[in-house]
């Protein structure tokens, strides 16, 4: 980011011509016309950062102290003395640098970190007082200073503040940079003259970075003149217009400040070079080294019209292991070019979708963060009410952390669904067709989690023995069956000896929960969802 922004540029627009084709792109240049009306792309767009400046930062004073802070001409020290001595007292640093110790004497302490004050002024005492006195410093308040604000403000002037307060408190209480002219990139703290810090808001902007600076009576905040800028909208999760500093500059550090949307793939970019308006429609991979003018405006498009889709598949098939697809192909699309080995089950396709991943995810984000919110906010209402909370919420942390690394496959659920062939694939799909299958498997809180050969004539209670039987933390009241093709059965306890003949089949899970050992109800339906939910999204049990 250390290139961005420069001057306001007029790009003028009268024609802008874009020719399309699968995999390729077009420039078009194009001589400004000037007997045609004259359009500003981007001058409807605000400045990149001028949102900060509404209030926020003037209103809210900050007169605290970090453990970094170093003491300064001004600031108030608050001084207990005790035991063979006492004295009390807030005391004044002096111009000097120096506090005043009855007894003990002058004590400089000027540029001594908050963190280390108490101990210095402890080791000073100790010099003189060598027995049974002790000693307590502490910041009391920070030096009120006043400041100039100058540049392309919208109030110039001086401005009351502490040493304490940030570059944004002194910019905002003079009205804000100047939208139309003042930088955001360009803005210099000046003591007696000389550069203290230089400062681009940009970093604060996007990461939070903000120098840590102490000022002093008299020290000038300078906001310089606007550098060179693009404009930049569309599929992007911030449209404005944004600063760099040289005379060109890339889209791709643009984009770091302005973060495309994840379905952007195409650039539209207008700009003016050597007083020639020069269009181009590209792929945002390419237009990502495209350099950029001051004045340039982008539009990032997601064009789907023209794109085409990736498609991997693995398993019992001959032929590629990835299918390019035209954008809209169907999944029946797809199964109509697979060519299926003799020992495959094409009635148990399986396909997974990172964006069915994703929300999964997030779904089971939400749950482990309302279920830590729930296990960290409880009362206790006796002390051994507060003893058994205690334990209970150490357990739910544990289980969230081991939780929260889950990973969910996606799955898309095929079966029963006659319109399945119908549905769109989207980039990135992955299918799978198994092998036809002939075991099941037994997982979760088994005493010896295994794989058994298919037999329609064993219950789950057979498969259960076959396992070893349930282990001590196992949940016996509910089972449940993840069946091959995604959808699952839930079977209670009063059917485990059962055939259940077409519900169990081969290539299924039979999943043996734990059980849920929690004082609340509330908690104990949570952690159960979880666990399902769990379960059912990454094929795995999870223990609690």
């Amino acid at each position: 980011m250390a290139t961005l922004l420069t001057h306001t540029g007029r790009v003028l627009i009268l024609l802008i011509s874009w020719a399309i084709a699968a995999g390729a792109w077009s420039l078009d240049t194009q001589q400004l016309d000037k007997e045609h009306q004259q359009i500003e792309l981007g001058d409807h767009l605000p400045a990149f950062g001028e949102s900060l400046f509404k209030g926020a930062f003037k209103d809210q004073p900050f007169r605290g102290f970090n453990g970094g802070y170093r003491v300064t001409v001004g600031d108030q020290i608050a001084l207990q003395l005790w035991g063979a001595y006492s004295f009390n007292a807030v005391l004044t640093v002096d111009a000097q640098g120096n506090i005043f110790i009855p007894e003990v004497g002058p004590v400089h302490v000027a540029g001594v970190e908050n963190g280390d004050l108490n101990n210095f002024v402890l080791r000073h005492v100790k010099r003189v007082f060598k027995n049974n006195v002790q000693a307590y410093a502490n910041l009391e308040a920070s030096q009120p200073v006043k400041v100039f604000v100058t540049g392309y403000v919208k109030s110039p002037g001086l401005y009351p503040g502490f040493s304490s307060d940030s570059v944004l408190y002194y910019l905002d209480s003079a009205g804000g940079i100047s939208r139309e002219s003042g930088s955001f990139i360009d803005i210099k703290v000046l003591r007696q003259g000389k550069e203290l810090q230089r400062i681009n808001l940009y970093n604060f902007l996007v990461d939070g970075r903000m120098p840590a600076l102490q000022l002093r009576n008299g020290d000038s905040i300078v906001v310089g003149a606007r550098q060179g800028f693009i404009s930049i909208e569309g599929a992007v999760q911030e449209s404005g217009q944004i600063e760099f500093i040289g005379p060109t500059t890339q889209l791709g550090e643009m984009l770091m400040v302005a973060k495309p949307d994840p379905q952007a793939n195409y650039a539209r970019i207008t700009q003016v070079i050597d007083d020639e308006q020069q269009a181009s429609y590209i792929p945002l991979q390419e237009a990502l080294l495209a350099p950029l003018h001051p004045g340039a405006h982008v539009e990032l498009v997601s064009d789907s019209d023209i794109s085409s889709i990736s498609v991997r598949v693995n398993g019992e098939v001959d032929g590629p292991a990835a299918y390019v697809l035209p954008y809209g192909a169907t999944l029946q699309d797809l199964l109509d070019k697979l060519r299926y080995r003799d020992n495959a089950d094409p009635f148990a396709i399986q396909l997974y979708r990172k964006s069915v991943a994703k929300k999964q995810k997030v779904a089971l984000e939400r749950s482990l963060d309302a279920l830590e919110m729930e296990a960290l906010t409880r009362q206790p209402t006796t002390t051994s009410d507060k003893a058994s909370l205690k334990d209970t919420a150490a357990m739910i942390q544990n289980f969230i952390t081991k939780a929260r690394k889950a990973r969910p496959r996606g799955q898309v659920v095929l079966a029963n669904n006659d319109n399945a062939g119908d549905m769109l694939l989207e980039d990135g799909d992955e299918l799978v067709v198994p092998l036809r299958a002939s075991t099941v498997s037994v997982v979760g809180e088994v005493i010896f989690p295994t794989s058994l050969v298919f037999n329609e004539r064993n219950t789950l209670e057979d498969y259960i023995e076959l396992a070893g039987g349930f282990s001590n933390n196992a949940d016996t009241k509910e089972l449940v069956v993840l069946h091959m093709d995604g959808t699952i059965s839930r079977i209670k306890q009063s059917k485990f000896d059962n055939r259940l003949k077409g519900v169990l089949r081969p290539g299924d899970e039979i999943m043996v929960m734990p059980k849920i050992q929690a004082s609340e109800l509330q908690v104990t339906k949570d952690v159960t969802e979880i666990l399902y939910r769990i379960a059912v999204g990454t094929a795995a049990v999870l223990s609690f």
